[in-house]
C-alpha cells in the first residue's frame, strides 16, 4: 500500500512526534537529551520557527511547533541526522536511530493548541514517571511556570499564556490550573503506540546495564532448559535472544557481547547486521 502524504502547510503549527527505531530508547542519559535541546535551540536560529511545547521520554519526542514558513521535514530532518550522528558516535553503534519517518498532525484551533499543550504536558504524568508536570525536568512546563527569563529562548510561551490573560502573573496561574484539571476537551491526538514508555510492549522493563542484560540471557537459557554457556552456542536461539535484547535495552553492542560472556562485539554487529 503507498505511504499516505503528510498534511502539511505552510505557516501552521504541528504537533510532531519521533520515535526510536524498533522503539529503542533514544536517551540514554542527562547528557543526551541536553544536547538535544541544544540541538533543538539551533535549529531553532536557523530555521525561525516557534517551539510551544516539548517533551523527552525515554523513546520518543513530542514537539509543538509553528513552522513559520518552513516545512517541518526540513526542520526534522536538520535536527535527527545531527543527533543520531552524535548518538551513534557516543555509543559506538550504527543503523538507524530513529523511526523512518515522524508523526505530524496539523493543528488549527486556539482551543487544539491548548489541549495539545496539556496533552504534552501531561505526558510523562500518564506514563507513571511522575506525579505532576512540573515534577519531570525534561519538558517545557516548567518554563511556563517560572518567572526567570528562559536564557536559552528555547520555549515560546507568550502565545499561549495570553489566551489566558494579558497579565503574565495571572496567566501562569491559569495555565497551571488548565493543565493539572482532570476534565478535558475530548480531542484525539497523534499518539504513539509506547507512550508509558518505561516498560517495553510486553510490559518486560528496559535494559539499562550489563548485569540486567546477563540476567535476561540467563532467563532466556532457562526457558529453554539450557545452560546460558548452551543457550550461547546454539547460535538461532542466541541471535534471537540478542536482536530482542538491542531493541529493548539501552546497551551498546560491546555491552551486549560482555553480558553474552563469549562472543566479541563484532559478532554481535554482524547478527544484527544480517537481520536488516
Amino acid at each position: 500500500m503507498p505511504r499516505q502524504g503528510r498534511k502539511k502547510a505552510l505557516y501552521s503549527t504541528y504537533h510532531i512526534i519521533q520515535r526510536g527505531n524498533n522503539r529503542q530508547v533514544i536517551f540514554k542519559s542527562d547528557q543526551d537529551r541536553f544536547y538535544y535541546l541544544e540541538l533543538l535551540r539551533k535549529s531553532k536560529q536557523k530555521y525561525k520557527f516557534l517551539l510551544y511545547a516539548y517533551c523527552l521520554m525515554n523513546n520518543h519526542v513530542h514537539l509543538a511547533l509553528y513552522d513559520n514558513g518552513t516545512d517541518i521535514s526540513h526542520i526534522m530532518r536538520s535536527l535527527n541526522g545531527s543527533y543520531a550522528s552524535y548518538y551513534n558516535k557516543k555509543y559506538q553503534r550504527s543503523g538507524h536511530l530513529f523511526q523512518d519517518r515522524f508523526k505530524s498532525e496539523l493543528v488549527t484551533k486556539d482551543e487544539y493548541i491548548l489541549e495539545l499543550s496539556r496533552y504534552i504536558h501531561n505526558n510523562p504524568v500518564k506514563a507513571g514517571l511522575v506525579k505532576n508536570p512540573e515534577g519531570y525536568r525534561w519538558s517545557s512546563f516548567r518554563q511556563y511556570m517560572s518567572h526567570r527569563k528562559d536564557k536559552n529562548n528555547l520555549v515560546d510561551i507568550e502565545f499561549i499564556l495570553s489566551l489566558f490573560s494579558h497579565n503574565i502573573d495571572e496567566a501562569r496561574i491559569e495555565y497551571n490550573k488548565f493543565v493539572k484539571r482532570s476534565d478535558s476537551v475530548q480531542i484525539h491526538f497523534l499518539e504513539i503506540d509506547d507512550d508509558v514508555d518505561s516498560k517495553t510492549p510486553n510490559s518486560t522493563p528496559y535494559i539499562l546495564t550489563v548485569a540486567q542484560g546477563r540476567e535476561f540471557l540467563l532467563k532466556k537459557a532457562q526457558e529453554n532448559k539450557m545452560s546460558l554457556s548452551q543457550f550461547i552456542q546454539n547460535r538461532s536461539k542466541r541471535d534471537e535472544a540478542i536482536r530482542e535484547l538491542r531493541n529493548y535495552s539501552t546497551l551498546s553492542l560491546r555491552e551486549i557481547a560482555e553480558a553474552c560472556g563469549a562472543i566479541s562485539e563484532s559478532t554481535v554487529g554482524r547478527i544484527l547486521r544480517a537481520d536488516k
